[in-house]
């Protein structure tokens, strides 16, 4: 649930006093205005590379949130932010998501519309509720985890989103991340042709072309056409075009590409070690399904062994890691419903090597890990 801290009014304000403050705040709030994630990168991006030295890795994290949003008066949601007695600083995702079209707040939407209407239904046969409406309901998740990195005065950072399909998710993390310099990687705007030289096999034509800021995006080297679930692409964007001299720390990457258990697991084998210190790999699209399945039933139990691995000196084979380039980077494993958060802690990011970098054979077979096997915890 997206929640807020209420403030308590100090004694003695009067009633008359509450409503100008809550007033001027809606007017101020009103003269404010969002700017585009890319323009406020690439100024800082050109002040880094003008005083030849890195943007600061420090980012504020996020910050508990204890009271229920029903439960807040005087409260109001305005272009994104919250306005009450003072202005936040924190921009809304379910408002922005709305606003862009994305279907990762759409479950919310059409909940009522599908359970009430029998409109807006996707999957109207399943038991549970919240699974039968079109959309998602991510934001309670990206808002724990990213309300901080909304800020307008957050250091910059780099965003990865892995699967820019039409465009909507990605306009919408531009508009909430106001700091962020925002990547993605899409294979459908590959040439069609062999993929062995180098153009996309896909018989659906280029999903990306329909998003109006398509050559925008193109031409700012922030939208990269390519499989991401070749190692050897992903090498290339990270070493050619991201990790910049004077470029911003990736701080935050979200798998919503294929869907398919193999490619979500490989977007956090080579993508989790590189993530700096505090930072988040979102993996989304976990409901169950034939093509996804294995990611919850198979990789999923293995991270979380080795996020509380140890270790015996003197029987190392009896403990050992399942992913051992993940061990010591893991701080916690959040899931909700159908997406789930795997969160960087303060052990330094590593360069791998493509080998290292690659899916192992336990991946998605846990029975192939020795320490998953009885006996061996």
């Amino acid at each position: 649930m997206v929640t807020l801290q209420k403030k308590r009014p100090q004694r003695g304000n009067s009633l008359l006093s509450h409503a100008l403050a809550f007033a001027a705040g809606l007017i101020i709030h009103s003269l404010v205005s969002r700017e585009d994630c890319g323009d406020v990168v690439l100024k800082e991006i050109s002040k880094n590379k003008s005083k030849n030295s890195p943007a600061s890795t420090a980012l504020r994290p996020p910050q508990p949130l204890t009271q229920s949003l029903s439960d807040v008066s005087g409260v109001k949601l305005v272009s994104g932010g919250w306005v009450g007695e003072t202005e936040t600083k924190e921009l809304n995702f379910y408002d922005i998501g709305l606003e862009t079209g994305t279907d990762k707040v759409q479950g919310q939407k059409n909940l009522h519309l599908c359970l009430k209407e029998g409109k807006m239904c996707n999957e109207p046969k399943h038991v549970r509720e919240e699974c039968q409406p079109f959309g998602h309901f991510y934001h309670t998740l990206y808002q724990q985890k990213l309300g901080s990195y909304s800020h307008k005065d957050a250091e910059p950072f780099q965003f990865l989103e892995v699967g820019f399909f039409n465009g909507n998710g990605y306009d919408m993390y531009r508009k909430f991340l106001p700091r962020g310099e925002c990547h993605s990687i899409e294979i459908s705007c590959l040439p069609h042709g062999d993929k062995n030289d180098g153009k996309t096999w896909q018989p659906w034509g280029n999903f990306a072309e329909k998003n109006p800021k398509y050559q925008q995006y193109l031409d700012e080297n922030l939208l990269h056409c390519g499989d991401a679930n070749d190692v050897n692409y992903l090498m290339d964007v990270w070493t050619k075009e991201m990790k910049r001299p004077g470029a911003p720390p990736l701080k935050v990457v979200v798998d919503d590409g294929s869907h398919e258990a193999a490619h979500m697991a490989q977007s956090v084998l080579f993508w989790l070690p590189r993530i700096e210190p505090g930072g988040f790999l979102f993996v989304e699209d976990i409901q169950p399904s034939s093509v996804a399945n294995a990611f919850t039933t198979q990789f999923l139990p293995q991270i979380m062994k080795d996020l509380h691995y140890c270790g015996d000196k003197d029987k190392p084979t009896e403990d050992e890691a399942c992913f051992p380039t993940l061990v010591g980077m893991v701080q916690s494993i959040h899931c909700e419903m159908h997406i789930c958060v795997i969160e960087r802690n303060q052990a330094p990011a590593k360069e791998l090597s493509l080998e290292e970098s690659k899916l192992p054979t336990n991946g998605l077979d846990l029975k192939k890990c020795k320490s998953m096997l009885p006996g061996h915890w």
